[in-house]
């Protein structure tokens, strides 16, 4: 992914998903549910992700989260050299609502990209604030700031142990046949943190 050239149009575009959702409640007192696919823009399939994803230049691929109950999604990709990072999500997700990443594309040089996704019961509010001054103001600094606390959260999940993850169908994730939108589904914890690797 070409994060530079990218970043400043995934916010802009993203600004109506934030407008949308932002009546979204926490989920209180329920078990966090939710379903995740990476959906390949061309094949119109979900791309399995427990192992890193091999890919190619030049696809396009888009995130898709449905959650079963009102929530917290964060989505921050980080380009394979580790100097850029794009917040496609930080907020609300509204219960039964699939929400979408703008298209991401592929793009020289080639690499590992890596993309962060955190799905919790409540906000996570040092990392909502760390993503707020890291937009304000980008530095080398506030970028580090806002990977400091994506780990900080991830090894604090890690401690407890995570329901298995299962294959469900994610229906409106593609207009294709209903059997090509796999996706997983997660359950049981109040915080996901998954990391998504994609070589090209």
């Amino acid at each position: 992914m070409n994060i530079r050239k990218k970043v400043k149009k995934v916010l802009i575009l993203a600004v109506p998903v934030f407008c949308i959702a932002a009546a979204a409640a926490p989920a209180q007192g329920k078990s966090l549910n939710w379903n995740m696919g990476l959906l390949n823009i061309k094949s119109g399939e979900m791309v399995p992700f427990s192992a890193p994803v091999q890919s190619w230049t030049g696809e396009q691929f888009r995130i898709v989260i449905e959650p079963r109950a009102a929530c917290f999604g964060y989505v921050v990709a980080e380009s394979s050299e580790g100097d850029e990072l794009a917040v496609l999500q930080a907020g609300p997700l509204k219960s039964g609502e699939a929400w979408q990443s703008e298209i991401m594309i592929l793009s020289p040089p080639k690499g590992t990209e890596s993309l962060f996704i955190i799905v919790s019961a409540d906000e996570q509010k040092t990392l909502s604030q760390r993503i707020s001054a890291m937009d304000n103001s980008p530095s080398t600094a506030q970028r580090r700031a806002v990977m400091t606390e994506i780990f900080r959260i991830r090894s604090d999940a890690s401690k407890f142990k995570e329901a298995p993850e299962k294959p469900v169908l994610m229906g409106g994730a593609s207009r294709g046949s209903p059997e090509k939108a796999r996706g997983v589904e997660f359950s049981g914890l109040e915080t996901y943190v998954k990391t998504i690797s994609i070589e090209h």
